[in-house]
């Protein structure tokens, strides 16, 4: 799974299957995509892709259809739900990806469980206490925070830096959906051929 399309998978794991064993990719059976919205007809729409490739997609009825906006460490804070993607470095985690979740998001993905690249894992689960300090990086230290993330069954100290990619997630609606907005998803292609959208994550 690419780093990018973190949070539209976390949103299919169950806790269950987090607890007992590493998940299977939760975007099976599905195609994603990404690119700029050109035209909307109602639950249709067409997207622009990288090259410049055209796809129409549709919305399903059940779509999950939430927000997303750059972040800072300024955003994170104790009592936060998160999700971070991290590196291990010796005995130290290091994060590449945080996303932060709304509160009615709360419990999303929760667990802690290794992801496909080597060393590689993800902890969603809420920041039960947060301290500055050097953190541990790919390239050595830097200042930044410390996050200790609980989850059902345990907890784990990941350290955030100042190059860590957090992005702030929020709940959207089919009306946010418009020409010019950039947006990630992923869909399930239909017998009929038609590309229909199961989560979408919007870029106003």
């Amino acid at each position: 799974m690419q780093p990018r399309f973190l949070v539209l998978g976390a949103m299919l794991l169950s806790t269950a299957a987090l607890a007992q064993k590493p998940p299977a990719n939760p975007l099976q059976g599905m195609k994603p995509f990404a690119g700029t919205v050109v035209r909307v007809d109602g639950k249709e729409f067409k997207l622009e892709g990288p090259g410049g490739t055209t796809a129409t997609y549709e919305l399903a009825d059940s779509a999950r259809i939430t927000t997303s906006r750059p972040g800072t460490l300024a955003d994170l804070a104790s009592g936060k739900f998160v999700g971070c993607t991290a590196v291990s470095k010796g005995s130290a985690l290091y994060a590449t990806e945080c996303h932060i979740f709304p509160e009615s998001m709360r419990g999303t993905g929760e667990g802690h469980y290794p992801m496909g690249p080597p060393d590689t894992t993800m902890t969603n689960g809420n920041v039960s206490q947060m301290s500055n300090g050097k953190v541990v990086t790919a390239k050595g230290s830097a200042s930044g925070v410390m996050l200790e993330v609980s989850y059902k069954g345990g907890t784990q100290e990941i350290g955030v830096s100042p190059v860590t990619h957090i992005t702030v997630i929020g709940l959207g609606d089919a009306s946010l959906l418009r020409s010019g907005v950039k947006v990630r998803g992923a869909a399930k292609t239909a017998a009929d051929g038609t590309e229909t959208v199961q989560m979408l994550s919007i870029s106003p």
